[in-house]
């Protein structure tokens, strides 16, 4: 671990440096796996009023992510106490979410695994038959009179010129489509 401190208003002694480095050898269980590169401790020390303010913000990995805790006392290392008890605190639950989240993790990816590989069944639309009846033939105009009286999408006609089946549609435009099916009424 690296450490920088800094005092304001207080004179930061070896023997505080020491007691400081002392105490965080118990937070040091918590970040095993961690180079001692890879942790970096920032220690303020402020007088105020009658009680010591002491703050830690700990850099932890290479992405540096911040625990920040602070504490204040009459006595300061009594001050350095808290902050420590604090910080392992602070840790430990971390920690511990981090392992709740792994093994929600591995949860779900064991369900991946047991789950079906077969996609689940949907139900397709009923299919409900209706018999066409094509009464008589008609001319494309009569088809349109038609389709438009009796408000259809569509409309399935004889032509009268040839005898053939043919279908006339209303376009989303507004004109008229029809589809000469090739069918001669036998």
């Amino acid at each position: 671990m690296k450490f920088n401190f800094v005092g304001q208003d207080v004179e930061i002694t070896d023997a505080i440096k020491g007691y400081i480095e002392k105490k965080f050898q118990r937070v040091e269980r918590l970040l095993k796996g961690l180079l001692p590169e890879e942790v970096e401790v920032h220690v303020a020390i402020k007088k105020e009023r009658a009680e010591f303010r002491v703050e830690v913000d700990m850099f932890v990995g290479q992405k540096g992510e911040k625990v920040h805790v602070w504490d204040a006392d009459t006595d300061l290392y009594a001050a350095i106490d808290k902050v420590v008890d604090e910080l392992e605190k602070k840790l430990v639950k971390d920690k511990e979410k981090i392992k709740a989240e792994r093994r929600e993790a591995r949860k779900e990816k064991e369900q991946l695994k047991t789950a079906p590989a077969t996609p689940p069944v949907r139900e397709r639309p009923k299919v409900e038959e209706e018999e066409l009846v094509v009464d008589k033939p008609l001319d494309v105009e009569d088809a349109i009179f038609e389709l438009e009286e009796n408000h259809l999408h569509f409309l399935p006609f004889i032509d009268i010129k040839n005898g053939e089946l043919c279908i006339l549609y209303k376009k989303k435009a507004g004109n008229y489509g029809v589809i000469r099916t090739g069918c001669k009424k036998s």
